[in-house]
C-alpha cells in the first residue's frame, strides 16, 4: 500500500492557500494601480486628464435635474409662466436625448394648460404613436394618452378629438384580438 492515503500527505496544495494568495494579489493590485484621487481636478478647473479618458464627475448631472432647476427659475419669476419657452427647451432636451428633462418640462407646461405640451404628453403615451426612443415610459399607456387628449379637447384642440377617435379604433381592434388592456380601455367610451 502507498503512503499517500495518510492524512496530510496529499500532493494537492491546500485551497485556502490559493485563496489567500489571490486576496493578497488583489490587495497589492489595488494599492499599486495608481493614485486615483490625484487625477480628479478641482471644481472649475480644466481637466488635463480629459485626453487620457478620465471623467469629470462634478460635471455629470442626474436625469431631470436641468429641467427641475429651470422650472424652479420659472416659478421664481412668477406668473404668467413662459410656457412656449419651456416647450421649446423641452424639444431641445428631447433632441439631445435628455428624456427625463424633456418629459418634466412638457409635463410642467401641460399641467399649466399649454396645448402643444398637452398634445406631446398624449403622444408620448399613445400606443399608436409610441416610440421608446422619444418617451420616458417603457411602454405605451392608452389611459394616459386618453387623459391628455381629453384635456386638450376640453381646451378646444380639434386634433385631440381625432386622436381620441383613433385610440377608440385602436382599442376596438386590439380588444377583438384578445388584448385585455384594450378591452378595459374601451370602458372609457361607454
Amino acid at each position: 500500500m502507498s503512503d499517500n492515503n495518510e492524512p496530510g500527505s496529499s500532493s494537492r496544495p491546500n485551497p485556502l492557500l490559493w485563496i489567500a494568495l489571490l486576496v493578497i494579489g488583489l490587495i497589492i493590485f489595488v494599492v499599486i494601480s495608481g493614485d486615483r484621487g490625484a487625477s480628479v481636478p478641482k471644481a472649475g478647473s480644466v481637466d488635463s486628464g480629459a485626453a487620457s479618458g478620465s471623467i469629470e464627475r462634478s460635471l455629470l448631472v442626474p436625469p431631470g435635474m436641468r429641467a427641475r432647476e429651470y422650472i424652479e427659475q420659472i416659478r421664481a419669476r412668477g406668473r404668467p409662466y413662459p410656457l412656449d419657452e419651456a416647450y421649446r427647451k423641452a424639444g431641445a432636451y428631447l433632441r439631445e436625448g435628455s428624456l427625463a428633462d424633456a418629459h418634466l418640462l412638457y409635463f410642467f407646461a401641460a399641467r399649466e394648460d399649454h396645448l402643444p405640451s398637452i398634445m406631446v404628453m398624449g403622444e408620448m403615451s399613445d400606443p399608436i404613436l409610441f416610440s421608446a426612443e422619444n418617451a420616458l415610459l417603457d411602454h405605451a399607456d392608452a389611459i394616459q394618452a386618453y387623459k391628455w387628449y381629453r384635456k386638450a379637447a376640453s381646451l378646444g384642440q380639434a386634433a385631440a378629438e381625432e386622436r381620441i377617435s383613433d385610440l377608440r379604433r385602436w382599442a376596438s381592434t386590439e380588444a377583438a384580438s384578445g388584448n385585455p388592456q384594450a378591452r378595459q380601455f374601451l370602458l372609457n367610451f361607454q
